[in-house]
């Protein structure tokens, strides 16, 4: 599938700009300079390009950048063990609540295919995973520990960091797709603007 990465941050600091001095020499919004400047955006009009192409000097090719990538995961645990935590929402002044499940905690084998550069690898590693839920049956949070023998196998591949990024959310719409169809209707029924935390596995 490829990557399409933003350099504008780059760019900017070895002109000495900010996101303010881009904004005030341009007809640019804050919005859209901060959004590529965090690789945040979906798309960029011709007319951002050229803005940016005639305030930093640069070619299109200097802005944006492709990355030939695609990381893919699969589970190799076939029945995962789960932890299960429940909690009472409070719905009335008389204490009456109703009980749902507030945390289930896992542990997972996985398989991540990466094609870089034309090169294949594949990592098998482990994940210790708690997914956070909420009264509505939503996800809200994930606390996501990975194994350092995946970490260095990626550090192996000197991965530039939006690459590892890249990676990374890629993770982590795997675990949060896998637990929300592993658990619809029982457990899970929806996903919310979901805060995510990683650590390394000490084991």
């Amino acid at each position: 599938m490829g990557l399409i990465h933003c350099n504008l941050r780059v760019l900017m600091a070895e002109r000495g700009l900010n996101i303010q001095k881009v904004k005030d020499q341009t007809t640019l919004s804050r919005t859209t300079i901060s959004n590529l400047y965090n690789n945040l955006g979906s798309g960029i009009q011709y007319g951002t390009l050229l803005e940016l192409c005639e305030l930093l000097k640069c070619q299109p090719g200097d802005l944006l950048t492709y990355v030939d990538i695609d990381a893919n995961f699969e589970l190799l645990t076939e029945n995962p063990l789960l932890d299960v935590e429940e909690d009472i929402h409070v719905v009335d002044e008389e204490g009456n609540g109703i009980e749902y499940v507030s945390s289930m905690k896992t542990e997972l084998s996985i398989r991540c295919k990466l094609r870089y550069e034309g090169d294949t690898h594949e990592i098998n590693f482990q994940a210790e995973i708690k997914y956070g839920i909420n009264e509505k049956k939503e996800i809200e949070s994930l606390d996501v520990g990975i194994s350092p023998h995946f970490e260095y196998k990626l550090y192996e591949l000197k991965l530039l960091p939006y690459v590892e990024g890249y990676i990374s959310d890629e993770l982590d719409n795997f675990l949060i797709n896998w637990g929300h169809d592993s658990f619809y209707g029982e457990e899970i029924e929806g996903i919310s603007s979901v805060s995510i935390h990683h650590y390394t596995l000490l084991k």
